[in-house]
């Protein structure tokens, strides 16, 4: 199967980054698939997306549900991720969206994105996961004065379109609540989400999917997909699982190749996320750090960043174009320099982690939630355009009413979700593509 960036970024293992320092990989969550089995439903993928499927499928409807994963449970991007529960998992704009889709199904998708942070709140109280949650809003910093004014005007429009609340801060109010940097020029903290421990959650989700009746298959990478007398069989290295239904689930991972219907729709882009060590009292407060809320700058290609409960600073952007080991110790010396530039305070501070994984984007700049035109056995959920914390457990769960045959599920679906990303032309250009848009938003940043 075909992969766009250097092998080794696909390699089914969990990365050495601070989440799994800080998680407990000691619970068994399953084997490997071994040998030939069945089931009602098969889920490829087990991360954010097929664990919340899977949740809901065999704890509200009773399927036999089971789950593959070419690694352990949440060792893609819903494991390595910074662990932002925010708004909104797309890059259009919202001016953008109502041309498009029009101002009904706009409000849909916003009201959605809501649901999805609730979700996320729910499903650790009733399953009873600790996912390490901090603050009780997201921050939108202004990266330079300019870029104050926007801010301004985007919390109105979540106000008067959405009814979501958000409160504007100049940048000397800001400083005396939030923090103060060389690039902070006032904020707007919207009052949904907060921020969480990813793989913790992940792993809560593969426990209680399991708890359930789910069953687990890590280690189980699809080697070969084909459909014999009305079902999928899945073949992996030890054995092959036959299933009436498949939900794909596997987002900036997917591989060309593995079924036709998702070939050249995705476009993996890599992000990178460092960890220092924790900070002292003195260099938080020479920063005036005084918040817990994750933050995102306004920059098109952002900075995002937090602190975390024992004091590191954690910030993340965009990575290289190559996925090649020598380009991510590039990436770790510029995001380094970059923290010091930033935040001179810190310009010192040692870095104690570093790791790098995909987000996924599409033509279509918004998530692909639906069932098949081809197959209608075949489900899919992808493209969370680097916010899927909140988006990606919401999605799992519709396409788990979806399999089931819910009544009315798809008037739930705001259309801007609605159907597969169209494919890329010249779709090998993709990382060209790419490059082109990041000189592009690089420009308009400076």
């Amino acid at each position: 199967m075909k992969v766009l960036y250097h092998a080794g970024m696909y390699n089914p293992a969990p990365v050495p980054s601070y989440w799994e320092a800080t998680a407990n990989r000691d619970v068994l969550l399953g084997n490997p698939l071994s040998g030939n089995d069945a089931c009602d439903v098969a889920i490829i993928g087990g991360g954010f997306t097929g664990l919340s499927a899977a949740l809901h499928l065999a704890r509200d409807f009773n399927l036999d549900v089971r789950v593959l994963d070419g690694g352990p449970m949440g060792w893609g991007a819903s494991g390595r991720n910074g662990g932002f529960c925010c708004l909104p998992a797309t890059k259009l704009s919202i001016k953008q969206m109502i041309g498009k889709y029009g101002l009904e199904e706009t409000r849909k998708f916003w009201a959605s994105q809501l649901d999805g942070v609730d979700l996320v709140r729910s499903l650790a109280g009733d399953e009873g996961i600790d996912y390490d949650l901090q603050g009780d809003g997201n921050l939108e910093v202004a990266h330079r004065p300019s870029a104050f004014e926007d801010l301004r005007e985007y919390g109105e429009q979540l106000k008067s379109l959405f009814g979501i609340n958000s409160h504007l801060y100049r940048r000397e109010e800001f400083a005396e609540i939030g923090f103060d940097s060389q690039e902070q020029f006032g904020a707007l903290k919207i009052e949904s989400g907060f921020a969480l421990h990813p793989l913790k959650f992940s792993l809560g989700l593969a426990a209680a999917a399991q708890r359930h009746g789910a069953t687990l298959y890590p280690n189980s990478l699809v080697t070969h997909w084909e459909k014999t007398d009305g079902r999928h069989v899945l073949r992996t290295e030890q054995g092959s699982l036959a299933a009436n239904k498949v939900i794909v689930a596997t987002n900036g991972f997917t591989r060309e190749g593995m079924h036709r219907a998702f070939d050249k729709r995705m476009l993996p882009v890599i992000s990178n996320i460092l960890v220092t060590r924790p900070l002292s009292d003195d260099e938080l407060a020479a920063q005036k750090w005084q918040t817990e809320m994750p933050v995102v700058n306004t920059r098109n290609l952002l900075f995002y960043f937090r602190m975390l409960k024992d004091r590191r600073f954690m910030i993340g952007a965009r990575g290289d174009w190559t996925g090649a080991p020598e380009d991510a110790e590039k990436m770790k010396t510029w995001l380094t320099r970059r923290v010091g530039e930033v935040f001179p305070a810190w310009r010192n501070a040692e870095v104690d982690y570093f790791w790098r994984g995909f987000v996924c984007m599409t033509r279509k700049f918004s998530p692909s939630l639906g069932q098949d035109a081809d197959d209608p056995s075949l489900f899919y959920g992808y493209a969370f355009h680097a916010n899927g914390v909140n988006t990606a457990p919401w999605v799992g769960m519709k396409l788990a009413e979806m399999v089931a045959g819910k009544d009315g599920v798809e008037a739930t679906i705001p259309a801007v979700l609605r159907g597969h990303a169209p494919r890329f032309p010249f779709a090998g250009l993709r990382l060209w593509y790419l490059r082109a848009s990041a000189a592009y938003y690089r420009w308009q940043d400076d």
